[in-house]
């Protein structure tokens, strides 16, 4: 009965993980959208998908740690209020404002979600394995990423008050993620009511060179699903003439897919090869990106996203699994600290390359933009993958 109960809750903390990234990455195929409708500029689109990321990072600064002494439940049902309120304030936007406040509700949620709920993950698997764990971590979340501009670009597209239904019927699939967080049980530590607190993430100093590794690599495959997030979708279908909404939306759901895709297929792949193998992919998916300027062509578009796709989920996978060792063997009231500490800089690598997209597009155009910040990305994966295997020859 026992190991019955641990499948539920652990399969339990696996659908809250993925409906919250649903939610946060339902706006992704709707910005241009939102663009047309309230009028504002390039800059300030890419600023709304920033400040997701700018409200997730602080999230994580203080809910990871804070589930170490309050417990993964409180944490992660405070994540579920968050998302709640992020789509219910998507609905009703009728300005840019709403929009900024809706993204930060939606970043707070993930934040609040992220490393808690892979530390529940870790502590709630069946046999105690962490590399499960870290695949259903990672799949989760890739999985809800994909999911989200699929299931709005759909919904938008084929509905009447295509900007507001979407969000309506999200609400109603929370619904089964505040039961399963209703039947998880609270684990503290001895005397964790006595010394609760916030700690800031924290790295045990033997592991910090291999921490580093594993975050500069997912940092770099974040970074390009950012691109692919907050940026292709409108630049694609403006390049294409397409107004369809699913354009977009594809782009944004192909490149989650293919990252969850072979974080499945390559489950059993040495953490620090599926990260080499990774940052391949990204630099081969990042020089490609340009071609789709020059041949105008939707069919290697879904390639080049397919490509950049399988290069996060080895990134993200290897990384989270080699982070997922290390909290394993650390104390159960330092595993949401390292996770978070984990988060927060990967999920760096998410924002700030979008900014900057967002700069470069309101003074040289989308396409230049673009294609430039295309390039960047790859040298920095070759940067990236060099540093990667330097510290493999320097370990024993």
């Amino acid at each position: 009965m026992t190991g019955r109960w641990e499948r539920r809750h652990f399969h339990g903390i696996g659908y809250v993980l993925i409906i919250l990234l649903v939610g946060a990455n339902m706006p992704s195929p709707l910005y241009g959208t939102y663009r047309a409708e309230f009028g504002f500029s390039p800059l300030v689109q890419t600023l709304v998908f920033a400040v997701y990321a700018a409200a997730l990072v602080p999230a994580l600064l203080v809910f990871g740690p804070l589930s170490d002494t309050a417990g993964r439940r409180p944490v992660l049902a405070l994540a579920l209020l968050f998302g709640a309120a992020g789509a219910v304030l998507m609905a009703c936007a009728d300005s840019t404002a709403w929009l900024f406040a809706g993204r930060v509700a939606q970043g707070l949620s993930v934040g609040a979600c992220s490393a808690a709920g892979a530390a529940a993950l870790v502590e709630h698997e069946p046999h105690g394995d962490h590399r499960r764990a870290g695949i259903a971590a990672s799949a989760a979340t890739a999985g809800g990423a994909a999911l989200g501009p699929l299931f709005a670009g759909v919904v938008a597209e084929s509905r009447p008050g295509g900007l507001v239904l979407p969000y309506l019927l999200y609400l109603g699939a929370l619904l089964p993620a505040g039961a399963a967080l209703a039947l998880l049980p609270v684990r503290r530590e001895p005397g964790a009511r006595d010394r609760l607190r916030i700690r800031p993430p924290r790295v045990p100093r033997p592991a910090r060179a291999v921490f580093a590794s594993a975050v500069a690599t997912t940092a770099a495959g974040w970074g390009a699903v950012g691109l692919f997030q907050a940026v292709v979708p409108s630049w694609i279908t403006g390049l294409l003439g397409a107004g369809n909404l699913l354009v977009g939306a594809a782009a944004a759901c192909l490149v989650m897919l293919a990252s969850t895709t072979t974080q499945l297929l390559a489950r059993g792949a040495p953490h620090r090869a599926a990260q080499r193998a990774g940052l391949a992919f990204l630099l081969a998916g990042m020089i490609g990106l340009p071609a789709v300027a020059l041949v105008e062509s939707i069919p290697l578009l879904l390639l080049i996203t397919a490509v950049v796709g399988c290069g996060h989920g080895l990134t993200f996978s290897g990384g989270i699994q080699e982070i997922n060792a290390l909290v394993a063997g650390a104390a159960p009231d330092a595993r949401g600290a390292v996770l978070a500490a984990f988060y927060t800089i990967s999920y760096a690598g998410l924002v700030l390359p979008s900014v900057g997209a967002g700069l470069l597009i309101t003074y040289q155009g989308m396409t230049a933009a673009v294609n430039e910040f295309s390039l960047a990305a790859g040298l920095m994966c070759a940067l990236i993958l060099a540093l990667n295997l330097r510290l493999e020859r320097s370990l024993p």
